[in-house]
């Protein structure tokens, strides 16, 4: 198997998870629930479909998942392309079109999965499937259940019907109610290192100096790099907002719109606001990075070298100190403290 790629599973790194599921998949022997855990934007999806294909494909067993045939087709990585009726994939986009409520950012931090979408999935998982073998249903953000859920789903992750696999993608095993994650076998992904991700993207016609760069961004986040290689759009407009928070990071008009028009806007704003606190968390780790002398671990390159130079001003202790006001920020906006009050008390404690 390829460092990079593994045949048409089309999996960047993750040899050890992917050696597991190849064998289940050529097995035709599934377990009836898996658990895939690892950071956002690793590739957890991915893999779950490419698993979900190998095992629907309609190609001889040694072929599978072959790519091209109607159901690999139909089992698409791509969300406005799948159209498989065996196979649903179970996010908050899905959950608020199918089950309803407000539409908008996937974030993991700030929506929660419904006891109408738990009631939904399990009344479906019963229908035997119309076009493949195996009824396959894919649960991400898995963690993120309401209080109810997760015993809701009890009773159909005890007793699945023989023809039904459930998977769940959570950020961490930890995150997982204990009830949950004991009758699922457990998948682990990690980061995948930069020179595979480079190679990848390389292979995929990026040129060495955009693979490399967009590959130190992603921090071993391989699904994410993708992503951003295949849009030119949104790595562009990552660029601007890296560069509108680096403004508001650094100077005193920019932590004025930080307490005063970002605050005040809050309410309307909100998955905007959060991203753009992670971006400051962001900044904040890079500015530590450098200051500390690891420049190659850092993820923001846009603003290299104007962060290199802002944060030699100040000693370790006090980038450390800001770094977590932003990191504790975040958490007290998603616990619904004031965002007034928790943006303030994050920008007091920059330097």
């Amino acid at each position: 198997m390829s460092a990079v790629a593994a045949g048409n599973w089309g999996i960047v790194g993750h040899a050890e998870a992917l050696r597991q599921l190849q064998f289940t998949a050529a097995s035709g022997q599934p377990s009836h629930a898996y658990l895939i855990t690892g950071p956002e934007g690793v590739g957890r999806t991915t893999l779950a479909l490419a698993f979900a294909r190998a095992l629907n494909c309609l190609a001889a067993p040694e072929q599978r998942p072959c790519g091209v045939c109607d159901s690999c087709r139909r089992i698409s990585a791509d969300a406005e392309h799948r159209s498989h009726s065996d196979v649903t994939v179970a996010d908050f986009e899905w959950q608020a079109a199918v089950i309803g409520g407000p539409r908008g950012d996937r974030s993991r931090q700030r929506q929660r999965f419904s006891i109408e979408a738990v009631r939904w999935l399990r009344q479906d998982i019963v229908t035997r499937p119309v076009m493949a073998r195996w009824k396959i249903q894919i649960i991400d953000d898995a963690d993120q259940f309401s209080e109810a859920a997760p015993d809701a789903f009890l009773k159909t992750l005890e007793e699945p019907p023989p023809y039904a696999v459930i998977i769940l993608i959570a950020g961490s095993v930890d995150t997982v109610s204990e009830t949950v994650r004991s009758r699922c076998r457990h998948v682990a992904l990690g980061l995948v290192p930069r020179a595979e991700i480079e190679a990848a993207l390389m292979e995929r016609g990026e040129t060495s100096e955009r693979a490399a760069t967009i590959a130190r961004a992603g921090r071993g986040r391989v699904a994410w790099a993708l992503r951003m290689a295949a849009d030119p759009d949104r790595w562009r407009q990552r660029a601007e907002h890296i560069n509108t928070a680096f403004e508001q990071l650094t100077t005193p008009l920019g932590r004025l719109q930080v307490t005063g028009a970002v605050a005040t806007n809050f309410s309307r704003r909100r998955d905007q606001t959060f991203e753009l606190v992670e971006l400051y968390t962001g900044l904040w780790r890079d500015a530590l990075l450098y200051r500390a002398g690891v420049a190659e671990q850092t993820a923001y390159p846009e603003v290299g070298t104007e962060l290199a130079a802002y944060a030699g001003q100040f000693e370790l202790p006090t980038l450390r100190r800001a770094l977590w006001a932003s990191r504790r920020c975040l958490s007290d906006l998603d616990a619904n403290i004031q965002a007034r009050v928790a943006l303030q008390a994050m920008v007091m404690q920059w330097p």
